[in-house]
Parts: structure tokens; C-alpha cells; sequence
């Protein structure tokens, strides 16, 4: 299945996020009930390059078959010979090592919680991960209903 220019999977650039002094994924990790996949990529990046078409293939299967329950991001990284400092801050801020570095989140009533994290996986992992994070995202749209309902 080839997912073409229709992707659900949004475009960011990291210079969004720059002047955020808290994590970034608060601007991202918005509804409870919600599971959010964010790819952190890069210019010049093989296994970015190489992965991309699969990331977005996996985006449509999970669209697909998960109507609403899904959003992917890909926070992409400039990055040039000799200037390599917008790299060097989303590793401080989005806490990362390598690229492609995926995430699977989550929204509690405490923040974005983290459910899965992987430099470089395959396809079929991260979505073994993304649909495991399902049931967890309903828990924590539960809780905050309840949470609601108490006050």
C-alpha cells in the first residue's frame, strides 16, 4: 500500500518548537483517548530517508483501521555541515540520541506520558507498540472523565 501525498502523517519543523520552554509535546500530545506517533527526523539522514515511506505507509494502514484514535507527526530536524545546533537542541529538548528516533504518546491528566521510544525500529514494531498504547490512552480518557465528574 502506498500512501501518497494524502498522508495523515503532519509535518512539523522543529523551529516551531524552539521557543517553547517546556516539552515540545505539549504543543503535539493534545486529547485523551488519542494515541500520537512522532517520528523525529533530520536532513542528510539515510535511515530517515529510508523509513519515511514506511512511516507513512503505517500511518494510512492505522488511519485506516483506527479511524480517530491515531495522529502521526514528523518533527523534522535541519541540519547542515558546520551547523549543527538545531540537532543538538531537539536532543535536549525532545530528549532523543539518534535518528530516526520514534515516540508513542499518550495524555494523562499529569502531561504527555510516554509509552514507547526506539531509534531506527521496524515498521511492524512500532505499530505493535501504537496499538498496545490503545487501551492505555482509553484508561487515561477514563480517568480524566471521572476526574471531571468529581468536581
Amino acid at each position: 500500500m502506498e500512501v501518497g501525498l494524502d498522508s495523515p502523517v503532519t509535518e512539523l519543523d522543529f523551529k516551531q518548537f524552539q521557543e517553547t520552554r517546556s516539552s515540545p509535546l505539549l504543543n503535539i500530545v493534545n486529547d485523551f483517548g488519542v494515541v500520537y506517533v512522532t517520528a523525529i527526523t533530520r536532513d542528510g539522514c539515510s535511515g530517515c530517508e529510508e523509513q519515511k515511506p514506511m512511516f507513512r505507509e503505517l500511518a494510512g494502514k492505522l488511519e485506516k483501521e483506527h479511524a480517530g484514535r491515531t495522529l502521526f507527526s514528523d518533527i523534522h530536524v535541519t541540519y547542515r555541515d558546520g551547523d549543527v545546533g538545531e540537532s543538538e537542541l531537539s536532543k535536549i529538548a525532545l530528549k532523543h540520541g539518534s535518528y530516526p528516533t520514534y515516540m508513542v504518546h499518550v495524555k494523562s491528566r499529569l502531561g504527555p506520558l510516554e509509552h514507547y521510544r526506539a531509534a531506527y525500529p521496524t515498521m511492524q514494531e512500532l505499530e505493535k507498540h501504537t496499538v498496545d498504547a490503545f487501551e492505555l490512552a482509553e484508561a487515561y480518557q477514563t480517568d480524566a472523565a471521572k476526574q471531571v465528574a468529581v468536581r
